[in-house]
């Protein structure tokens, strides 16, 4: 398929992947993007302390699974 058939119907680009990919490699525009890489899930962050009625859940959570052996 041509390029112009590509701009008239978009999703005539789903049935020729490598002409899009061509596309991408070539295009001005996405070459002058300024690019940054973020790995959000590279670094593990503390767990936030639960306050309200939620810590009060998870209290009675914790403690439910203790048995009392007296």
């Amino acid at each position: 398929m041509s390029p112009s058939i590509h701009a008239a119907n978009p999703f005539g680009m789903l049935v020729d992947p490598q002409a899009i990919l061509d596309a991408i490699e070539q295009s001005t525009r996405l070459q002058t993007l300024e690019r940054k890489v973020c790995r959000p899930l590279d670094r593990l962050s503390p767990p936030k302390p639960i306050q309200g009625e939620g810590a009060a859940f998870d209290a009675a959570v914790d403690g439910a699974g203790e048995l009392d052996h007296s």
